[in-house]
């Protein structure tokens, strides 16, 4: 898929060398010390979320409904994941924090909050004296990451079990946006979080966050 955004996409290299410059010269943490409390309730969230899965599973138009998912709700309230977030503001800098707190149900609103998010940080890295002085042409060690708000439950699932890094709706931190494609936000993991990113993915019933494919894709969505 990076040569088909590539191809399609003649600011594709502008937009990537960019973020990969503001991400990595941000001190990442991967792996934050928790109490035996907090790990406890990490416990009771990872049993909460394979009841939502099974539920899923089971019958994804009405899963809401079942005992399991009813279960699943229980162990999450005593667990309060919501507050188990020790990254939530890593990546997400105040001077990027796109106006709204979610993106819009509108296709053209969710590429207008990427676009102007995308200026601001250029804008700020010349400010910084950071901008990059050659175009990124491969990921690094990176991964293209996908998200697609139209398909999002927001159950909190990936939020908590990548501790933070995706927020309750599943959006990825706003710092690693690059452009929306097709229906897909894109966005580029540093290397030290794909670990916590691939937590989260894992967990996510609804696959609204994946990995980009290595072959292009074919459903140009909606």
């Amino acid at each position: 898929m990076f040569d088909q955004l590539q191809s399609r996409l003649p600011f594709f290299q502008i937009r990537l060398s960019e973020t990969a410059a503001w991400c990595m010269s941000q001190a990442l943490e991967s792996n934050p010390v928790e109490s035996a409390e907090i790990q406890e309730r990490r416990r009771m969230g990872e049993e909460a979320t394979k009841l939502v899965q099974h539920a899923y599973k089971s019958a994804p138009a009405e899963s809401w409904k079942s005992d399991l998912y009813d279960r699943a709700t229980s162990l999450y309230k005593k667990a309060k994941l919501h507050e188990i977030v020790p990254l939530a503001h890593q990546l997400r800098s105040p001077v990027l924090q796109p106006g709204c707190s979610r993106f819009p149900s509108n296709r053209s609103e969710q590429v207008q909050i990427v676009e102007d998010l995308v200026k601001k940080r250029a804008v700020q890295l010349q400010l910084e004296h950071r901008y990059p002085l050659s175009l990124q042409k491969r990921l690094e060690d990176g991964r293209l990451l996908l998200y697609t708000p139209d398909e999002n439950l927001c159950d909190g699932a990936a939020q908590y079990t990548s501790k933070g890094f995706f927020d309750v709706d599943n959006t990825p931190p706003w710092d690693t946006w690059i452009c929306f494609f097709e229906q897909y936000l894109v966005s580029w993991v540093p290397p030290q979080l794909l670990e916590l990113a691939s937590q989260g993915i894992d967990v996510n019933p609804e696959q609204c966050i994946l990995w980009a494919p290595e072959t292009e894709l074919t459903n140009s969505g909606s």
